[in-house]
């Protein structure tokens, strides 16, 4: 049984885990090519018509979908895992 850790900061870290950094919000937005999740299918779109687009500026943008236009992200993002589940 894992259990957790307090580091000398504070945090509490889990064996095993790498700590991550914080991301710079100004840094340029890069959605990853094999991840099938709603926001990033949605960023995938945004960073083609965005191409120096910041995290912050496509966090902006993601924050301000309404629940429809999310849900059609979500909804593509059911089909490709079905379809990917399948090959």
């Amino acid at each position: 049984m894992e259990t957790s850790a307090s580091s000398s900061t504070g945090a509490i870290v889990q064996p095993g885990k790498k700590k991550r950094t914080p991301t710079n919000p100004n840094n340029i937005f890069k959605p990853s090519s094999d991840s099938t999740t709603a926001r990033n299918l949605c960023g995938i779109e945004w960073q083609a018509e965005h191409k120096t687009g910041t995290i912050a500026e496509f966090t902006a943008h993601w924050n301000s979908l309404t629940a429809k236009q999310k849900e059609s992200y979500a909804s593509r993002s059911k089909l490709v895992d079905a379809v990917n589940f399948h090959l």
